[in-house]
């Protein structure tokens, strides 16, 4: 299966934009929540530690997921996990000290965790056995091509809009992914 059969095959181009997606999400909150921190007048420390806290729930949601794809499946879950982040990069601006920050990045944390395994595991399904490989090196093309583009995107919007714009933005792509995740072929 060559690498353009693998690109068009169903589910594998909604898997890989739910999956930048995602990743750029917690990308642009590694980038951005320093920004938000200092506007607030929280220490970098205490940035530091709101940024292991949404670390320490994205592991933890990872340990749920066995039992939310018995519950939800596989497909919702990446659905519900693209739309519960995207409200939670909608919220981060929001809130006004650091407690609220910590509670929106335990949220977040929680819903990007999801994401990335579930959509490595809806491309390699959408592939024959002989093409997984191939479709996992396609898929980390895309998210490293995201984690170009996605900065300089962020960045552009953030400069030309303010930073809360930047997290909107990427808000209203992640309901994209959902949306696309769940109306794919096949």
């Amino acid at each position: 299966m060559s690498a353009r059969d693998i690109v068009r095959a169903p589910g594998v181009p909604a898997g890989m934009f739910a999956s930048v997606t995602i990743l750029a999400a917690v990308d642009i909150v590694t980038a951005y929540l320093p920004v938000i921190g200092e506007r607030l007048g929280i220490s970098p420390a205490v940035v530091g530690a709101l940024l292991s806290l949404r670390a320490v729930a994205s592991i933890l949601s990872r340990l749920l997921i066995p039992w939310m794809v018995r519950a939800l499946g596989r497909v919702r879950l990446i659905a519900v996990s693209a739309a519960g982040s995207a409200l939670a990069m909608a919220a981060l601006p929001v809130p006004d000290g650091a407690m609220g920050l910590a509670a929106v990045l335990v949220v977040a944390g929680f819903f990007l965790g999801i994401g990335q395994p579930l959509t490595m595991s809806l491309i390699v399904q959408a592939v024959p056995d002989d093409a997984r490989g191939t479709a996992l090196a396609i898929r980390l093309t895309g998210n490293r091509v995201g984690q170009v583009a996605t900065p300089a995107a962020a960045g552009l919007v953030a400069g030309a809009a303010g930073v809360a714009a930047a997290f909107w933005l990427l808000g209203g792509l992640l309901v994209l992914a959902a949306a696309t995740v769940v109306r794919r072929p096949g």
